[in-house]
């Protein structure tokens, strides 16, 4: 048995046909759009060419860890390059500076002792001509080993000194800004300029004694030379003050250690420029190397753009450029100052395809002047 269409089943599928017919010119005319969007976003508009301002941009990291007490800019601020931009807590240098301290009093005790153990075996060895030669000679090296100590004990206080005036320092700067908004009154302000003036003058005295106890040892040391030309010391004495002399020397050593991580607590601008990033905020933890924020000098010292081979061929160094924004506004003309000579992988922002990363020559324009640090321009060959 033969099916035969019903005229029912016929009338639905012309109906059908037709509103196919009538739907294919809809359905082209939306392919051909979507093509025409991918193409637009795969192909850069015609004659432009994809480039960024670049400016040069510094971090500024601790190089040692540290708790970050003061932190002296904030975001979008300018600074000059040698600003102490962060401070931080210097209360392990306080620490290592008083340790120095009770070392330097163990130091003289033992000094004591043993000069009154060398005087004792002096009374008891020496005699007549001998015994004031040899006296005269241990009284001249004692007289050498207490200036030493002396001297050691003024660079001691010299430092913690130092330590005290770059806090006050710092802490002044930050009060006299607090008191320029308004924030604290004037008394308090001029308390903590008083304290540094203090402290300045504090450190101008014991820098001018340093230096006269200096010269006082040298002194000793002369005369003690001169006692005896060309003459060793006795081997008793040298016996006998050996282990003292090692001990001073690496407390000396000990002070310009200390001394040296005391001028890294203040953090200073490498660069002059703009704070575009604060990773820290007082009271934090920072580890040595780790960037705490980031300059950025506001005028970009270059551009930098990328083509393929098939551009890369029309364009040569020293050929200018027209520059434009992203709304179209001219800037003005630019040369080309580099072109590399094989492909490199594009900066992230430039990517049409954010999953997808780009390949191109670079081209290294020089700037106008007008650009922003980070933005996205187009670039022409010159009419």
């Amino acid at each position: 048995m033969v099916w035969q269409p019903t005229r029912a089943t016929s009338s639905w599928s012309q109906s059908l046909r037709r509103r196919l017919r009538a739907a294919t010119p809809l359905v082209v005319w939306l392919l051909a759009v979507a093509a025409l969007f991918w193409l637009g976003r795969a192909l850069p508009p015609t004659g432009s060419i994809r480039a960024i301002a670049d400016a040069r941009s510094s971090a500024v990291s601790p190089p040692v860890d540290g708790r970050v007490q003061t932190l002296l800019v904030n975001l979008h601020q300018d600074v000059e390059a040698g600003t102490v931009v962060a401070r931080l807590d210097d209360r392990d240098v306080r620490l290592r500076l008083n340790q120095a301290g009770f070392e330097l009093e163990r130091l003289r005790a033992d000094m004591a002792r043993e000069e009154l153990d060398r005087q004792q075996d002096a009374r008891n060895s020496a005699t007549g001509h001998e015994l004031e030669s040899g006296a005269e000679q241990r009284r001249l090296a004692t007289a050498v080993e207490t200036f030493q100590l002396a001297a050691l004990t003024t660079r001691t206080q010299l430092e913690e000194a130092r330590v005290r005036l770059q806090g006050a320092a710092v802490e002044a700067e930050r009060q006299s800004q607090l008191g320029g908004q308004g924030m604290i009154g004037q008394p308090e302000v001029v308390r903590w300029e008083t304290e540094r003036g203090a402290l300045q003058k504090r450190v101008s005295e014991l820098e001018n004694l340093l230096a006269e106890q200096r010269a006082r040892t040298e002194t000793a040391q002369q005369r003690l030379r001169d006692f005896a030309p060309g003459q060793p010391t006795s081997p008793a004495l040298d016996v006998a003050l050996a282990p003292m002399r090692w001990r001073l020397k690496d407390q000396e050593a000990q002070l310009e250690r200390i001394a040296h991580a005391a001028q890294q607590l203040d953090l200073r601008a490498p660069i002059s420029g703009r704070v575009v990033d604060l990773r820290c905020h007082p009271g934090e933890w920072a580890i040595a190397g780790t960037p705490l924020l980031t300059i950025v000098d506001p005028r970009p010292r270059r551009i930098r753009a990328y083509v393929p081979e098939s551009v890369r061929s029309t364009l040569q160094p020293e050929q200018n450029l027209r520059v434009q924004r992203q709304d179209g506004t001219e800037l003005g003309a630019a040369p080309i100052l580099s072109i590399s000579p094989s492909v490199v992988q594009l900066p992230e922002r430039l990517w049409r395809d954010p999953s997808q990363a780009e390949w191109g020559y670079e081209l290294v324009v020089a700037a106008i002047g007008g650009e922003i640090p980070g933005e996205r321009l187009l670039l022409a060959p010159s009419k």
